[in-house]
């Protein structure tokens, strides 16, 4: 599994870094490299579906480390693209862009605020709750998932 996933991964950097390079504008880098993360996520997920974890361990380690290295770019980019395409014209344009980014910033700041309790149990290392958070089918309500969390 890892090699496939690691190739996987390792030519979607490649693209991505081909993107950085050679496009300046910000809103076509997004558009070209979600476009590019999606189908590398849709490349991962059939190699999943048709793959049969070893252990709950490997599915863990799978969907807790491997599969946020992917999603993450999703995430980032497609944010950086909803920003960006909002981004407000004419005015006085430093202080219309610096009011613009900062009230951005508030937006994502309350958005994590308000997962606190997954991301403080994530970025620590903390592994008590792996097979609750990162094993298909062990949701529990309990938790306050958002419905991403069942895809």
């Amino acid at each position: 599994m890892t090699s496939k996933i690691s190739q996987c991964l390792n030519n979607l950097h490649e693209q991505l870094n081909f993107i950085d390079l050679e496009i300046d504008n910000e809103i076509k880098k997004c558009e070209n490299t979600i476009e590019i993360t999606l189908k590398s996520i849709f490349n991962l997920k059939k190699f999943v579906i048709n793959y049969k974890f070893k252990s709950e361990i490997e599915e863990i380690h799978f969907f807790k480390d491997i599969k946020p290295q992917f999603t993450s770019k999703l995430i980032y980019y497609n944010m950086v693209y909803k920003i960006e395409m909002k981004r407000p014209n004419g005015g006085n344009r430093v202080f219309v862009l610096k009011k613009y980014y900062n009230n951005e910033l508030q937006k994502l700041k309350a958005y994590f605020d308000n997962k606190l309790d997954f991301y403080k149990y994530y970025r620590s290392g903390s592994s008590y709750l792996d097979y609750k958070y990162f094993l298909r089918g062990k949701y529990d309500i309990q938790l306050a998932l958002d419905s991403y969390y069942f895809d």
